[in-house]
């Protein structure tokens, strides 16, 4: 099996992103919204997995500050149980603690557990929850926070 290779999103990843975006969920992001994301290099730092030169995972966060906030980590079906989830979390984590950011934040479906799970695995905490938080179905979204100064780099890897 060839390695997950983690680099900075390009405009080149962007059609192979959305295609898996569009497989995943019922409210696609679009190639605009990703593409924006690489634009905005302030504050938007994109990353793709990449297995074979062929995307196969993404994470969407924002460095605000002193915290980022993680907006979309996926992976395509056919490359899911196989870590890279992880992998990309992980990277994420290492981008904040380079930062010196205090903590990462995201919003879960409640739905979620494989993911809920995930992040727990990490250290992150249930912090709240917000109502009727995602527009296909209402569904809430659980609040997770990690804080930083209590987090291992790569917990139960």
């Amino acid at each position: 099996m060839s390695e997950l290779v983690i680099e900075p999103m390009r405009s080149a990843h962007v059609r192979q992103v959305v295609a898996i975006e569009g497989d995943l969920f019922e409210g696609p992001w679009t190639d605009g919204m990703f593409r924006q994301e690489i634009r905005d290099g302030f504050l938007s730092r994109p990353l793709v997995g990449l297995v074979d030169g062929v995307v196969v995972a993404y994470v969407i966060a924002w460095f605000l500050r002193d915290e980022v906030h993680l907006l979309n980590l996926a992976v395509a079906r056919a490359h899911q149980g196989r870590g890279h989830a992880r992998r990309m979390l992980s990277r994420l984590i290492e981008m904040a603690r380079e930062g010196r950011c205090g903590n990462i934040s995201l919003e879960v479906r409640v739905s979620n557990t494989r993911a809920i799970r995930l992040y727990e695995s990490f250290g992150f905490s249930i912090a709240g929850r917000r109502k009727d938080y995602y527009q296909d179905n209402r569904e809430d979204a659980l609040i997770m926070v990690l804080e930083l100064a209590d987090a291992s780099a790569e917990e139960g890897a």
